[in-house]
């Protein structure tokens, strides 16, 4: 027989052997099993001894505890040949401690002429294998859980970047759709600004120029944040957006704005509005409310109105209601603030909110400057005043500005 002929017959042997070895001794579906009836087998050897020691044992009990020990020699026979086939390096095994332990488990079988019953006691060492060999087992299935979950977590950590990652795009396209300037009239002048309490908000502004040079200004706040919010106040100022040329009534425009909304609104939100209309050649402001906040008049002389016909019904709350619309006029000097309650209920560290009163004050010490200046002035203030406090709500801010020349 040549070489290559030999040693293609011992791989064909070999071979499944270190399969069967694989299956029962390591990562096999079989691994736990075999090595349970070892751990069986070795409690059943030891507690014969104390059973082969009753005197008087009868014949039958005797030639019982023969056939038994066959049957653990040949299974551990059988484990400590796997073994060595399984071994990387088969020398080293056999003379390693486990090697040796399991030689021993099975020798005093075969020492001919010798009372072995004792020497079997050294089967409880095999315990220390089985003790090592599941512990191994635990390690291993913990080293893999961690894996597992290191893969997991990679795999979230992923996937809220990209969550994220599209959030911002959103949020930028959100603030884009935004005007980002007052239209230019003569004599007239605005500012506005939304900053979302969370990645998109729910309120918005617009300027809106209409038919014969009148310019129509929104502001709103959806009910909740987040999202969902972010939606709805989309298709809400898209509604009023493409109405608001086809109404010159505000509360018509509002009126037809809600119809639409109450007909697409599947999650059952809501959206509060003010929208008015003013003429800059007259200074003619005509408005409506959808139960949103009462805007604020601040005048030449310092001194701050509300603005009557306040309340409303918000939009997308019920189909067929109705907004009526209120008149006034906006004199050289005049300031309008319309704002949302993000502002007013912004709360600081000992949960106490900012207030009309702070707005107020802030609108009457600071209202004769600039629109933007005033916008970023009550911004500040409420940031101040809310300190390290998680923000609430939308914040949202438009101020309209006649100029007195």
């Amino acid at each position: 027989m040549s070489a290559s002929t030999a040693l293609r017959a011992t791989r064909a042997v070999t071979g499944p052997a270190r399969e069967i070895a694989d299956r029962l001794l390591r990562t096999g579906p079989y691994a736990r099993v075999f090595e349970n009836l070892i751990l069986a087998l070795i409690v059943l050897s030891v507690a014969s001894i104390g059973v082969e020691a009753i005197p008087g044992l009868p014949g039958w009990a005797a030639y019982a505890l023969r056939i038994e020990e066959i049957v653990v020699v040949s299974v551990f026979s059988l484990e400590y040949l796997l073994r060595i086939v399984a071994a990387p390096q088969k020398l080293a095994f056999i003379f390693s401690f486990n090697g040796l332990v399991d030689l021993l488990a099975i020798a005093p079988f075969f020492l001919a002429g010798l009372d072995a019953r004792w020497l079997r006691t050294l089967r409880l060492l095999r315990l220390l294998r089985v003790l090592k060999l599941q512990t191994h087992i635990l390690e291993a299935t913990v080293a893999e859980r961690t894996r597992e979950l290191a893969d997991k977590n990679a795999t979230l950590e992923q996937a809220q970047a990209q969550i994220k990652a599209e959030l911002e795009v959103a949020r930028a396209l959100q603030a884009a759709i935004l005007p980002a300037t007052f239209p230019a009239r003569a004599g007239w002048d605005g500012a506005a600004r939304m900053i979302p309490a969370t990645t998109m908000g729910g309120d918005f502004y617009d300027f809106i120029e209409l038919p014969d040079g009148r310019i129509g200004l929104v502001i709103a706040d959806v009910s909740g944040k987040g999202v969902p919010a972010a939606f709805f106040m989309a298709v809400a100022r898209t509604n009023l957006r493409d109405l608001a040329p086809h109404h010159a009534d505000p509360g018509a425009c509002l009126a037809h704005t809600n119809e639409l909304l109450c007909a697409q609104n599947p999650l059952d939100l809501f959206v509060t509005v003010f929208y008015c209309v003013f003429h800059p050649r007259s200074g003619v402001l005509r408005y409506s409310n959808g139960g949103h906040n009462p805007p604020y008049l601040r005048h030449a002389d310092g001194s701050v109105e509300i603005l009557s016909g306040t309340g409303g019904i918000a939009l997308g709350v019920m189909r067929g209601a109705v907004y009526p619309d209120h008149t006034t006029r906006l004199l050289p000097g005049d300031r309008l603030l319309l704002y949302t309650d993000g502002v007013t209920e912004a709360f600081n560290s000992a949960d106490e909110a900012y207030g009309v009163d702070r707005l107020l004050a802030e609108v009457r010490a600071h209202g004769d400057g600039a629109p933007t200046a005033l916008v970023e002035r009550i911004c500040r203030s409420v940031r101040s005043f809310a300190g390290s406090a998680p923000q609430s709500d939308d914040i949202t801010l438009t101020v309209l500005t006649r100029h007195t020349s």
